[in-house]
This record gives structure tokens, C-alpha cells and sequence, in this order.
């Protein structure tokens, strides 16, 4: 049976008590010396139990603060002294109190500013930063999060499913053409997102049982473990994010990237084809956002200036109206 330690510290409360009860006063043992010393034993456990909690470089920062502190305020004592300033000739002078005050602002400051120069971190900092990330096989499929590492907008570790590679292999082997792209491209992706994530709190292969079960022991990990999911599969991140984990959706992270289009913005664009109304014509930028144009319709096949007028953003992306630019310009024709 665990009792994190409390044998040792009982121990040793019962030796100080036994220490106070045969200290003499006189030439007979005192009972009260004896209650002194378990109650010196008792403060000392908790002493040492708070003081256990305090994160290493919290106590050594402030420790150093107030001996500076206290240095300070001995060296001011003996400045004032020096030029007889002292208030009291006999007894303790009022000036001690100083390097007391001295250490408790030199402490205070040497905990804060420590914190505020990154210097130390209190643990709810460094659980966050710590906070892994379970990225699952569309994820890598996606490729994007190996571009979102490099990038430096996430943070690792990252876990992934042991079996991973195996399921890529499956894929890049397949008769059909679109799977065998797929699997190729995760495949590229996982090289790459090692070759990153040795920089980024690195990367784990964890073992999540059969792949029919992989999905359930996930999501069992991510509520046990409290970590982060990054994925693309719709399934997956609703039931996650119904249980409250955090989790990071690829699909949002496209049109939440997108460079916003204001009216007013001048853009050339080629158009592509016809618009759901009459005289509209349709193209697209380079980030997929879909430019309707009002009677454009014949000018579809070249590209042409377009000053955008309504910016319309849901779910699905970005869609700007606009209008041909005043001088009606043509940039370019279709061969």
C-alpha cells in the first residue's frame, strides 16, 4: 500500500517528540519539551509538502531576489549608520526591519520578471504548451498539417495512430488510381512530418488495437489523455467536439487563412463560365474564392478587372460580387 511518503514523516515527528520529552531542564525530563517538538515536527511536514509543490524554478528565483534583497538592506543599514543616523543607541534598531522589506521586494520582483522574460513558467503554461496532439489518418492524408508545423501555427507532440504506415502502404498499392494518389501523398506527408516534428516536441507512434476499433480507442485516448485532435474527418471531430475536447478542424483552416476581400478592391480575374443569374459570368482567385461578376457574361473565356463590391463568407468559403471596373480593361484572351 502507497502512502507517498507519510512513514518517513511520521518517523520523524515521533523522533523530534521523543528528542523534546528526554531534553532535561534541570536534571528532570520536561513532558512540554515533548509536545514542542512533535509540534515542530508537525509544522516542518507541512512546511516540506507545500514547499514540494512549489516548481523548482519559482523557489530558486525568488530565493535569489530576496538574498539580494536582503544584502541591499544590510548595506543600506550600514550606510545610515556610518553617518549616525541610527535611531537607537542600545537594544534592535528599527533599521533591521529594511533588509526584511528588501527581500520581499527583490523576491517578489526576480518571481515576476523571471516570468514575464520567459525565464520560468507556472504549470498551467507549461501544460499548455505541452499539450499533445493526436493527428489521425486524414489528417495526414491532407497533407496541410505538415505545412501548418513548418509554418510554426502547431505545436507538437504529436501522436499518430501506430498502424498509420501500414494503411498508407495499403493505399499506395491499390488498383485504383485516386486511392493509390491518396496513399502516396500521406505517405509523403508522414516523411515530412517527422523530418519537422524533431523540432516540435517530436513525434509518437501509439498502439490503438484494431483498426475496425481505431476510432473508438481515439477518442477514449483523447477524453483519458486531454490532448488536442487534428483531423479532416467530419465523424471523428463532431463526436469530439460534443465531448468537449479541443479540437482542430483542416477544414476551417483554409477559409480561415483566405486574405479577405474588401468592396471597393480591385481584382483581375479570368471568367470561367456562365453565373446562376442572367448576365453573370464566374471565376475563381488562386485561393478557390468564386468572383460573380455582373453582366460579364459575355466576356467569359478572358480575364478582365473587377472591382468587388460584396464579400459573402460561410461554412463552404468565401463568394464575392462584383462589377466590371469602370474602364471596362480586358487583360488577357482565351487562344
Amino acid at each position: 500500500m502507497k502512502t507517498s511518503g507519510w512513514e518517513v514523516r511520521i518517523l520523524f515527528i515521533l523522533v523530534l517528540g521523543l528528542l523534546g520529552t528526554f531534553a532535561f531542564d534541570g536534571l528532570s525530563p520536561s513532558p512540554w519539551f515533548g509536545l514542542t517538538g512533535l509540534g515542530i515536527g508537525i509544522v516542518a511536514v507541512i512546511l516540506q509538502i507545500v514547499f514540494v509543490r512549489i516548481p523548482a524554478d519559482e523557489i530558486i528565483y525568488t530565493t535569489v531576489g530576496a538574498i539580494i534583497g536582503l544584502v541591499a538592506g544590510i548595506l543600506v543599514i550600514l550606510a545610515l549608520r556610518m553617518g549616525n543616523l541610527s535611531a537607537s543607541e542600545s537594544g534592535v534598531t528599527p533599521l533591521i526591519m529594511i533588509p526584511f522589506a528588501f527581500a520581499y521586494v527583490f523576491g517578489h520582483v526576480a518571481f515576476t520578471k523571471g516570468k514575464k522574460l520567459g525565464l520560468m513558467q507556472t504549470n498551467e503554461e507549461k501544460e499548455k504548451a505541452a499539450t499533445p496532439v493526436l493527428v489521425d489518418l486524414s489528417a495526414v492524408i491532407d497533407g496541410r498539417v505538415a505545412d501548418m508545423l513548418l509554418a510554426g501555427l502547431i505545436r507538437g507532440p504529436f501522436i499518430l495512430s501506430a498502424s498509420i504506415k501500414n494503411q498508407l502502404e495499403e493505399m499506395a498499392d491499390s488498383d485504383d488510381i485516386i486511392e493509390r494518389g491518396r496513399g502516396r501523398r500521406g505517405m509523403e506527408t508522414l516523411e515530412r512530418l517527422e523530418d519537422a516534428a524533431g523540432n516540435s516536441g517530436g513525434l509518437e507512434y501509439k498502439d490503438f488495437g484494431k483498426q475496425e476499433r481505431e476510432r473508438f480507442r481515439m477518442l477514449e485516448y483523447i477524453r483519458k489523455e486531454s490532448v488536442s485532435l487534428l483531423s479532416s474527418d467530419s465523424d471523428i471531430l463532431d463526436i469530439a467536439m460534443k465531448e468537449g475536447n479541443h479540437v482542430i478542424n483542416l477544414e476551417e483552416v483554409g477559409p480561415a487563412s483566405r486574405p479577405v476581400t474588401l468592396p471597393g478592391e480591385v481584382l483581375s480575374i479570368r471568367l470561367v463560365r456562365k453565373g446562376r443569374n442572367p448576365k453573370q459570368a464566374v471565376g475563381f482567385m488562386d485561393d478557390g474564392t468564386m468572383i460573380v461578376v455582373e453582366d460579364a457574361e459575355g466576356m467569359i473565356g478572358t480575364s478582365v478587372e473587377v472591382q468587388a463590391h460584396t464579400t459573402f463568407r460561410s461554412s463552404g468559403g468565401t463568394m464575392v460580387f462584383a462589377k466590371l471596373n469602370k474602364d471596362g480593361s480586358v487583360t488577357g484572351t482565351d487562344d
